[in-house]
């Protein structure tokens, strides 16, 4: 939706959209840990004896300290916002009206959304994910195709689009809190504890240091392309970010499907059915993930130009989405090792990784935006990725499951490598003119070479494969 966004909104309004976006990558800050803490505590104590009156317990008093939280913000905003919308913004055309009332309902649904981090934790951890998973299609249809409808037919207005996603935020927190209070049996009104969040603080806060440091990590070179960059470039840096950042995107689903599991099953003492499922998911990861990478790789310029029909921000974007894609393919599958600690409750390998790996890898990056620009961040980034991958990924499974890194090197994540790199020398060899198809029969031939792999890349994991021909054999 971005390009249509801009399109209708125009690009001071969209910078407002982009500021929000912003705004809730930092919302770790607000969290504290808390959301995830909730999914670990939830899995570990659904199905122990009062396990769901503890339960209720926390989520009342995470609640009240996410309302002291929202007081606070909104104390902030309301006699501050008047310096961000002046001071902080360019704004040429927009009304510095318009700007602080965006400004005030981007922070009450960001207040919204912190609940709803909380509530989608529990949720998790009672393991509901493919309810969650059916919502979440519905609700980002509404808030994605259904703001196009509303800005291309309706009303341009930025204030508009705002209101708009401020109702679709109520909607989502009502549902989600309803969801999570219908699985907790009815009580007698339970307090709020400060002892309760104790209890969990010290695994919270350092939930809540590696998540606010890898943001700073993760978003350094982008901070730092905004200022060194022309602003034109820029715009067509922040479409290999989102195509990238679609790649990590993809293993979220997965993480939040073995997360619980494998916290339950490790408190219960099930050590190597927990190990299973990381070996599953790390495959099913591996398929997923190296299959996405390859044809975005092989097909880069093209999907770019599909997307945007813009072909100077196609040609500019292509040699820099290549470099990121690859970097965050192994973001995606070296992070499942965080499931262990986890699962395990034991985050201190973590935070020290934080503490002292991302203040060295800084100055690196600084030095390659400063010289080489969005080329030497795309190479800087993959090749940061790649050392953690040879690593840190090691050192983990040393700590929590030893002997079994060269299984998930070899076993779990080869195959799918291997396999990809063949069909990607083969197809690198078809000389296919896509400028004699329409943008939509381009994008059939992509997906369709995209179909080819993933589906040979599943078929290359025996469980995979087998289960595939056990359902079509029942068809």
């Amino acid at each position: 939706m971005l390009p249509f966004y801009l399109k209708y909104l125009g690009p001071e309004p969209y910078g407002l959209v982009g500021f929000f976006t912003m705004t809730i990558s930092w919302m770790a800050l607000l969290d504290m840990g808390l959301g995830s803490t909730i999914l670990r505590e939830t899995a570990r104590l659904k199905n122990k004896l009062d396990g769901l009156k503890k339960i209720k317990k926390l989520i009342r008093s995470v609640e009240f300290f996410f309302i002291i939280v929202s007081i606070g913000l909104i104390v902030v905003i309301i006699s501050s916002n008047n310096v961000i919308a002046n001071d902080w913004f360019n704004v040429d055309k927009t009304s510095i009206s318009t700007v602080q009332k965006s400004i005030n309902i981007m922070m009450i649904m960001l207040i919204f959304r912190l609940f709803v981090g909380l509530y989608q934790g529990a949720i998790i951890g009672f393991e509901f994910q493919v309810w969650l998973n059916i919502f979440r299609i519905i609700i980002s249809t509404f808030k994605f195709i259904g703001a196009f409808f509303l800005v291309k037919y309706i009303s341009n207005d930025i204030l508009d689009f705002f209101i708009y996603q401020l109702c679709l935020a109520i909607i989502e927190f009502l549902v989600m809190k309803h969801k999570v209070y219908n699985v907790i049996p009815k009580t007698d009104f339970i307090y709020p504890s400060i002892e309760t969040i104790k209890e969990v603080l010290p695994f919270s806060l350092s939930l809540a240091y590696t998540t606010i440091t890898w943001i700073i990590f993760s978003q350094a070179d982008k901070l730092l392309l905004s200022h060194y960059l022309p602003l034109s470039e820029f715009g067509y840096f922040a479409l290999v970010v989102a195509i990238s950042g679609g790649i990590v995107q993809i293993s979220l689903p997965l993480v939040q499907a073995i997360q619980p599991r494998m916290a339950a099953l490790i408190e219960d003492g099930k050590i190597l059915m927990a190990l299973n499922i990381y070996h599953k998911g790390t495959k099913f990861l591996s398929a997923i993930v190296i299959s996405v990478a390859t044809i975005i790789v092989l097909f880069s310029y093209n999907i770019l130009h599909i997307w945007t029909d813009d072909i100077e921000a196609s040609i500019w974007a292509e040699p820099v989405l290549i470099w990121y894609v690859i970097g965050n393919a192994f973001v995606a599958i070296w992070s499942i090792q965080f499931n262990l600690q986890y699962a395990y409750g034991n985050l201190k390998y973590d935070v020290r990784f934080h503490t002292f790996f991302i203040p060295l890898s800084l100055p690196i990056i600084y030095f390659a935006v400063v010289n080489y620009g969005a080329i030497g961040a795309g190479i800087t980034w993959l090749a940061i990725q790649i050392i953690i991958f040879l690593v840190w990924a090691p050192f983990i499974h040393l700590k929590f499951a030893p002997k079994i890194h060269k299984i998930w090197i070899f076993e779990d994540i080869f195959p799918s490598l291997i396999l990809s790199s063949m069909f990607a020398y083969v197809v690198s060899s078809i000389e296919i003119n896509f400028s004699q198809y329409s943008r939509v029969e381009s994008l059939l031939i992509i997906l369709s070479f995209g179909f080819i792999l993933l589906l040979g890349n599943i078929f290359i994991y025996k469980e995979f494969r087998t289960r595939i021909l056990n359902y079509v054999s029942r068809l």
